[in-house]
């Protein structure tokens, strides 16, 4: 597969990113809060020219679609891919509860 042109994130991906500002702020500098939100990005953005860059993501194996993942730090970041684009479906913290990471 070549490289796509767009990268969707879903409004829940997005909220997750929020959260894990939110949550990181409260421990670390804003420097430090800033640099992994970036390192997120830039993670996420490797996707344009290797959209299979991730591994398959084994916790949505049963649904239809093919969920891959990939790791920044202390999250996980869970995609699929539609041709073009890519959607970014959640950006999950790591040191959460495990069973809150669903797609829906």
């Amino acid at each position: 597969m070549a490289g796509i042109k767009d990268i969707i994130w879903t409004d829940k991906s997005k909220n997750d990113l929020k959260n894990i500002y939110e949550f990181i702020s409260y421990t670390v500098n804003e420097k430090r809060v800033f640099d992994t939100i970036s390192k997120i990005i830039e993670k996420v953005e490797i996707l344009y020219k290797t959209p299979k860059a991730g591994q398959r993501e084994p916790k949505f194996e049963e649904l239809k679609k093919e969920y891959r993942r990939l790791i920044e730090q202390h999250c996980k970041i869970v995609y699929h891919i539609m041709e073009d684009p890519v959607y970014i479906n959640r950006v999950f913290d790591s040191r959460q509860n495990p069973g809150k990471l669903t797609i829906k």
